[in-house]
């Protein structure tokens, strides 16, 4: 008999973990999911913009609504799903959404998860090249960084030379302090240090 007992808590102890972990599996697995459709959601609708040949997004309203639609469709859980929209701006390429779900757990208790999600979508007229700006020190390499072209100047740490100081960085072959010419990087750049 006491066997019997001590058989059927340990039963009923294990019932109660199992449940435990599959209810926070579950709202785990639950988050990922909003997460996921919220940024997959949000990435196709601002995809649209400007595409208007192509049945593509041409105001905020119909922003809002390809969004809350490819939501919907991305969402597989049963649940309950309140969007608040924040902004939705098909000019300037902005969506803020917040996205709620709540459903029941395994123990029919109502839970919540939310994601909350602000994208501004970026585009570009042309690709600017890069260019190379490498900063030497007695004929060895000191320091080196790519900058985009009309890009601004960043002198590296200024260099340490025994008995001398550090002036200004000069371009290869010429004097004059670089950092103040106002030259625009539009080339790979040489610069030397000069010591005094």
């Amino acid at each position: 008999m006491k066997h019997t007992i001590y058989g059927i808590s340990l039963a009923a102890l294990a019932i109660l973990a199992l449940a435990a972990v599959l209810g926070i599996s579950g709202r785990s697995v639950r988050k990922n999911e909003l997460e996921t459709a919220v940024n997959m959601a949000a990435e196709q609708s601002l995809g649209q913009l400007g595409r208007e040949e192509e049945g593509g997004i041409s105001s905020s309203g119909e922003l809002a609504a390809d969004f809350n639609r490819a939501l919907l469709l991305l969402l597989e859980s049963e649940a309950d799903v309140k969007v608040d929209l924040f902004a939705a701006d098909a000019e300037k390429g902005v969506l803020d959404v917040k996205v709620t779900e709540t459903y029941q757990n395994l123990m029919g208790r109502e839970e919540t998860v939310s994601c909350k999600k602000s994208v501004i979508l970026e585009t570009y007229a042309e690709k600017k090249p890069y260019h190379e700006i490498t900063f030497w020190v007695d004929g060895a390499v000191y320091d080196r960084y790519s900058i985009c072209e009309g890009g601004a100047f960043v002198s590296p740490r200024q260099p340490e030379k025994a008995g001398k100081a550090f002036r200004y960085w000069a371009k290869a072959g010429e004097s004059g302090d670089y950092a103040s010419s106002g030259e625009e990087i539009c080339s790979d750049v040489d610069l030397e240090a000069v010591f005094e």
